[in-house]
């Protein structure tokens, strides 16, 4: 299948790679850049643990965390603790859930003041009794020009992959004012948030039972149902409906 990426980098090559392990054609079209935010604190102090949700936030703030590394760093999602072992900061431990349950583990080990590092599209902040949650927006994703081939790209996609609700929005946005028909694009995203952004009257709308990468490409390959046909000398082909 051909599987639009429209994430920023270096995102967008991290679930190509992915994609194309498992046997998929990904198409790169980034629709953002990241910028980096300047953090107003310079230190954790009175926090009993840091959170992160993204491997942008943990890039955004390495010399934040190199500072600070007596304070354990919670981390959603196997993404985002890869990026901070690449830069050699320390996990204490990594959710898959979001950040909600995230939270709950950090309790769990007798955390209550915590220190969200988020981007500036982030989920909402949980509430939980006698826990105090802070947060820093460290970084956001900026748009960039509509490329020329994104008529294109979309229409011969099978399916355009979309990681938040910002990138739902706009997305959305883009093909009315490039006059693509809803219907005949079909979409994937990380949780029903997103495909609420995303608006309705899509071809299809496949939703992640988790906010990663393989639980998304799981749903895309339950939506489409193998089936077999003829070719013209008789023999048996294998394709996707």
């Amino acid at each position: 299948m051909k599987l639009l990426i429209i994430r920023p980098q270096p995102g967008a090559d991290a679930t190509a790679h992915r994609l194309r392990a498992a046997g998929h054609e990904p198409i790169l079209m980034p629709l953002f850049s990241i910028e980096h935010l300047a953090m107003q604190r310079l230190s954790a102090d009175g926090y009993d643990a840091i959170l992160l949700t993204s491997g942008n936030a943990a890039r955004a703030t390495v010399e934040f965390l190199t500072h600070n590394s007596a304070t354990p760093v919670y981390a959603v999602g196997r993404a985002t603790a890869s990026a901070l072992h690449v830069l050699s900061v320390p996990v204490a431990k990594t959710g898959s859930e979001g950040v909600e349950a995230l939270v709950r583990v950090a309790v769990a080990d007798g955390h209550q003041r915590l220190l969200w590092l988020a981007g500036e599209d982030h989920s909402p902040i949980p509430h939980i009794d006698g826990v105090r949650i802070d947060i820093e927006i460290v970084y956001r994703s900026a748009t960039v020009s509509t490329p020329d081939n994104f008529v294109r790209h979309v229409t011969e996609s099978d399916v355009v992959i979309l990681h938040s609700s910002r990138a739902a929005r706009h997305f959305a946005d883009l093909c009315v004012t490039m006059n693509i028909l809803r219907a005949d694009v079909t979409l994937a995203t990380f949780s029903s948030a997103i495909a609420k952004a995303a608006g309705e009257n899509w071809a299809a709308m496949i939703i992640a039972d988790a906010p990663n990468d393989a639980a998304l490409l799981k749903a895309i390959q339950a939506q489409f149902t193998p089936t077999h046909c003829q070719d013209e000398r008789g023999a048996a082909i294998e394709g996707l409906i």
